[in-house]
């Protein structure tokens, strides 16, 4: 496989929000950047690679949810493909949008991610879903409040790619001297579901913790620590290209153990 049948998508770098939505948003910008995946757009970057990304907020419209994904109640206002509340719990509009203007921003923000990340999807071999995550769950959200791993697997909990895929990724990651944790506490939403457990196109979603490259309270980047992904990310896709066109041999000898790996579907 060459990098070219790959495709990295970046759905939550974005965090750009039209005027006349960010007026109905009381927050102050420091608080709605911290929604967004800052800085992914630079670590998961390759020439030759296909990469699907939007400049748009994930609080309007996230692409890794499901278009008719809308709650309303609780705590899973903040998880929903508008997010109508933030993760600490307090309501990010001032009054919610009608199902209505939700509808219309799905179709505006939402809509050209998919049809670009489908069309491209057809002559790929596989998919890198990249994210960033902070060190701790906010209070009360899913995730619980334990120091999170440095890197974050997911696969839905074994149905987007092989264990075999899955091991070379941990593996990848281990020998570089980072943590790595399996689906815990993301196994991955929206787009592994639909491309790669619906659609068959094998892929895996790739978190890295941002204590890693930025400053979680300012959140200001660390340059040189990015360039350090970046270059490590592009190390990854190129050995893992000739790996998977080989025997897919790991050094683990037993199938990956699920019951390490089973916490919350977020």
């Amino acid at each position: 496989m060459k990098p070219h049948n790959l495709i990295v998508s970046i759905p939550h770098s974005g965090t750009d929000i039209p005027s006349e939505i960010r007026a109905r948003i009381p927050h102050n910008d420091h608080v709605l950047r911290n929604e967004s995946d800052l800085y992914t757009d630079q670590i998961f970057t390759l020439d030759g690679l296909t990469t699907v990304s939007t400049p748009y907020s994930r609080i309007i419209a996230d692409p890794n949810r499901a278009p008719d994904e809308i709650y309303s109640e609780n705590v899973l206002r903040a998880i929903g493909v508008v997010m109508l509340s933030l993760p600490e719990g307090t309501d990010t509009f001032e009054e919610d949008p009608s199902l209505e203007e939700i509808s219309q921003w799905i179709e505006k923000y939402h809509k050209p991610y998919h049809d670009q990340l489908h069309a491209a999807s057809h002559k790929a071999k596989f998919l890198i879903d990249g994210h960033s995550m902070c060190s701790k769950a906010a209070p009360g959200h899913f995730g619980g409040s334990n120091e999170r791993a440095d890197v974050v697997l997911g696969n839905q909990y074994f149905c987007s790619c092989s264990a075999e895929t899955t091991d070379f990724f941990a593996a990848f990651f281990t020998n570089k001297g980072f943590s790595v944790a399996i689906n815990d506490p993301y196994p991955g939403r929206y787009i592994l579901g639909t491309y790669c457990s619906r659609l068959h196109l094998p892929g895996i979603q790739v978190e890295f913790n941002r204590k890693l490259y930025m400053n979680e309270e300012t959140l200001d980047p660390n340059l040189v620590e990015i360039d350090k992904l970046n270059r490590l990310f592009n190390e990854l896709v190129t050995i893992f290209c000739d790996w998977y066109e080989g025997p897919q041999i790991t050094t683990k000898q037993d199938p990956v153990d699920m019951s390490e790996h089973t916490e919350t579907l977020v």
